[in-house]
């Protein structure tokens, strides 16, 4: 299978080499296009009004000045590969993209750029273990093992979703994304007195919550050990009783 990866970590990330070891000693074939440096949390963000650099940095190995999205767009649209790949996977992201999360992932992005192209795609993330180190070994390993299934079931309407915890607990599950409610700490920094002219600065940020309890989300499937693998809707359903009110009011 000829696999194109990106992330938004950046092309040198530890995530990005140990996924491409392990889907090359399986077989497949590799391509990479990927962000020259991080670019996390810059969700569906395209380069717009500004150059972009492709720097080729070995076989079928390319780094963009870019976004993730950038990534997918001139890897298949400005042809950088000679054709386009049979599957798309963004990651292996060094921190989750779960639930409230995937709003703001450029790992998720990729990929759903990836499925509005219409490729299958694939974004994997995993958590971050005490010593600081990450789970991409067992990561990787889950992807090549069901890499035919989560193949199949991946569309230009669908990306599959994964979240491999810091101890997995050998097993999976299938979840849907929950709402999480985050606790980052801003504070005003010395040196501005003017309201107008704020200086903000991130103090820290302490892991977030679910704000509903229910064992069938995403967030709870990976507190309890188990890699989630959740289907995402390239466009969400449409809220039905919402929907039903606004036509009304549009004919009144």
């Amino acid at each position: 299978m000829k696999i194109l990866l990106t992330n938004d970590d950046g092309y040198t990330s530890e995530g990005l080499s140990t996924l491409t070891d392990a889907l090359v000693d399986a077989g497949h074939e590799v391509w990479i296009c990927a962000p020259s440096a991080e670019r996390s949390a810059s969700s569906h963000a395209m380069t717009l009004h500004q150059e972009i650099t492709i720097t080729e940095y070995g076989k079928r190995r390319y780094h963009c000045s870019g976004t993730p999205v950038d990534c997918i767009l001139y890897a298949t649209k400005a042809r950088v590969f000679d054709h386009h790949p049979d599957l798309v996977i963004s990651g292996i992201n060094h921190g989750f993209n779960i639930s409230t999360d995937i709003l703001y992932s450029g790992t998720v992005a990729a990929a759903r750029e990836a499925a509005l192209t219409g490729l299958k795609s694939i974004a994997v993330s995993c958590s971050r273990r005490a010593d600081g180190s990450y789970p991409f070994a067992e990561a990787a390993d889950f992807v090549v093992r069901h890499l035919g299934e989560l193949t199949e079931l991946a569309s230009a309407e669908c990306v599959i979703n994964i979240n491999v915890p810091a101890k997995p607990n050998g097993k999976w599950r299938s979840g849907v994304p929950a709402y999480l409610d985050y606790h980052d700490v801003i504070e005003r920094r010395s040196g501005s007195d003017d309201d107008r002219s704020m200086v903000l600065g991130m103090r820290g940020t302490v892991a977030p919550s679910q704000r509903c309890d229910t064992r069938a989300s995403d967030f709870s499937l990976v507190q309890e050990g188990y890699i989630s693998v959740t289907a995402l809707a390239i466009l969400p359903p449409v809220h039905t009783q919402i929907q039903q009110r606004l036509e009304a009011m549009s004919h009144e």
